[in-house]
């Protein structure tokens, strides 16, 4: 059976990514064994294939197949989990054996290896990289285009190259084990952290009206005596809430209505109500946080702008003189979804499209020189798949792309033609634009969550701490919330190697969570808000070299 399957896929379209002498290992209690248990080098053919079958997308699925002397030896599914990492002269990756996933080494075996392994190698790793891109993008192998501007930035986010030598690097790690929690009641929409007042800010549903709480905190978690509350009946629902720079006043968006109100929360009411000239989605701060001035930047189907609220309520949408929001729309393909802004008052827009956008600020916005910022984005980045989600670091320098199944991070700095510093909101990057890299739990933990269909993000951004420097990516999708050191992942951005993230179990499915402070992570449930701490600590990752055989 195994040899017909292998006379079956040398008549197909199999691509054979290697032909010749290899040994087989599997990694064991952080030790690589022979595959099988036997000291011998076997005669490998490892191809990757299409399966007979199509997806909902009508694009082909693969797998990666090991033969060994024509005989079938692992065969495991290419998707969005599956990773492939190599060194100079061996390939790894995670496979099922006996129904376990395990981390498994390929080394190629030649009388000359390093010399023939580089070229081997590259060869693998490029049609391994096809093949992602092909799965990602609903395309076939044969059409992937390594010339193509969108798969030289994209194609390799699926392969890391293995570290030689034993590094370590900073991780951070919820401790559920110490969680807190408040019950709040079921309905909740949005939270907000005050951290002048050490108080949990939530927002829900209570009927036909919308009940704020607030939650006191302190160092040991939240605080036994029941959180203050208020309700108004004027609306119904709110879909998201910023907390001013005072942290005494909050300004609320309901997308449904297109209402954009201002609460006092001292007083429990509204104090001003802004008219919207188009369809909301979203609004966030001007300048990245909140600050003395309040601009805040919003965000329509196919336009971004921003509005001074010490301005007329009726008319305070910033814009060139003469000029309507009409003059700023664009057309799209599909409608933008979220947005962020830096410091300096950057834009970064995701589209349900998979494009990026990097605008030096909101189209029609006034600059510090007096200028006004333009119509078109300075730089675009196609990630292929929607964004869910986006955010931006305080100065600029990186941009975090959350997709369904997986993160991406962006370096929007790079280096011009005439090897000068650039970036990507102020000039365009073009082919200049740095690789982004992918962000996802390792096979293991897809597994633990139940498998990568399981895993649906829903939000994720950097933390939001006081000096402007951010040390943690956090993410959530369903009862999980993922955390990255933002030190280890722009290492890897760096060097071409994997980040890895920790992965922490809550007992309700999350609907968000922020990080503002060094110490702790706030996330809220359908029906309470909760906090852990954040630990810091050193992980050790081993190198090649302590392999010596591979």
């Amino acid at each position: 059976m195994l040899r017909r399957g292998f006379a079956a896929m040398k008549q197909s379209s199999a691509t054979i990514l290697f032909t010749g002498r290899g040994t087989l290992y599997f990694l064991h209690k952080d030790v690589y064994e022979l595959l099988g248990g036997k000291e011998s080098v076997g005669q490998y053919t490892i191809c990757i294939d299409a399966d007979e079958e199509e997806n909902e997308a009508h694009s082909c699925l693969y797998s990666i197949i090991l033969y060994e002397y024509e005989e079938e030896v692992l065969r495991q599914p290419i998707g969005n989990g599956l990773t492939l990492a190599y060194s100079e002269i061996s390939v790894h990756w995670s496979a099922f054996i006996d129904g376990k996933l395990q981390p498994i080494a390929f080394l190629f075996v030649d009388q000359e290896p390093k010399v023939k392994a580089a070229v081997l190698l590259e060869h693998f790793v490029c049609i391994y990289n096809r093949c992602t891109y092909a799965l990602m993008t609903g395309t076939s192998v044969e059409r992937t285009n390594p010339e193509d501007e969108s798969y030289e930035y994209l194609s390799a986010i699926a392969s890391s190259r293995l570290p030689g030598d034993t590094f370590e690097e900073p991780m951070y790690e919820l401790d559920v084990s110490h969680e807190w929690a408040n019950a709040t009641g079921r309905g909740n929409v949005c939270c907000a952290e005050s951290k002048r007042f050490d108080r949990a800010l939530v927002v829900r549903r209570e009927r036909n009206a919308v009940e704020f709480q607030a939650h006191a905190f302190g160092a040991d978690g939240f605080e036994s005596r029941d959180p203050e509350r208020f309700q108004l009946g004027e609306v119904s629902t709110y879909d998201s809430a910023l907390l001013d720079d005072t942290e005494r006043k909050m300004l609320l968006l309901s997308v449904d209505k297109n209402q954009l109100h201002q609460v006092d929360l001292e007083y429990g009411k509204i104090v001003e109500e802004y008219e919207l000239p188009v369809s909301v989605r979203s609004v966030t701060h001007g300048a990245h946080v909140a600050g003395s001035q309040p601009v805040y930047t919003c965000l329509a189907d196919n336009v971004a702008f921003n509005m001074d609220l010490r301005m007329d309520p009726r008319k305070n949408v910033i814009t060139e003189p003469g000029c309507t929001l009409l003059d700023y729309k664009l057309t799209v393909r599909k409608p933008f979804t979220c947005h962020a802004t830096s410091s300096a008052g950057h834009l970064v827009i995701g589209d349900s499209a998979g494009a990026i956008r990097l605008y030096t600020g909101p189209p029609g916005s006034r600059r510090p020189d007096g200028k006004y910022n333009p119509k078109t984005a300075k730089t675009l980045l196609d990630t292929k798949v929607p964004i869910v989600a986006v955010d931006v670091t305080a100065d600029g320098s990186y941009v975090l792309a959350v997709c369904a199944k997986y993160l991406l991070l962006m370096r929007t700095v790079y280096t011009d033609e005439t090897n000068s510093e650039k970036n990507g909101f102020v000039s365009r990057m073009g082919k200049k634009k740095p690789n982004p890299l992918r962000l996802q739990p390792t096979p293991q933990q897809i597994e633990a969550v139940g498998g990568i269909d399981e895993l649906n993000f829903i939000s994720g951004g950097f933390d939001r701490f006081e000096d402007g420097r951010e040390t943690c990516i956090t993410a959530c999708g369903g009862k999980y919330v993922l955390t990255w050191s933002f030190e280890a992942a722009k290492r890897a951005v760096e060097d071409g190697h994997a980040c890895i993230g920790e992965t922490a179990l809550v007992k309700r499915e999350v609907l968000a969570v922020s990080a503002t402070v060094p110490e702790r992570v706030m996330y809220m449930t359908d029906q309470d808000i909760r906090m852990a701490p954040l630990r810091r600590q050193e992980r050790q990752e081993k190198g090649t070299k302590q392999y010596n055989y591979l």
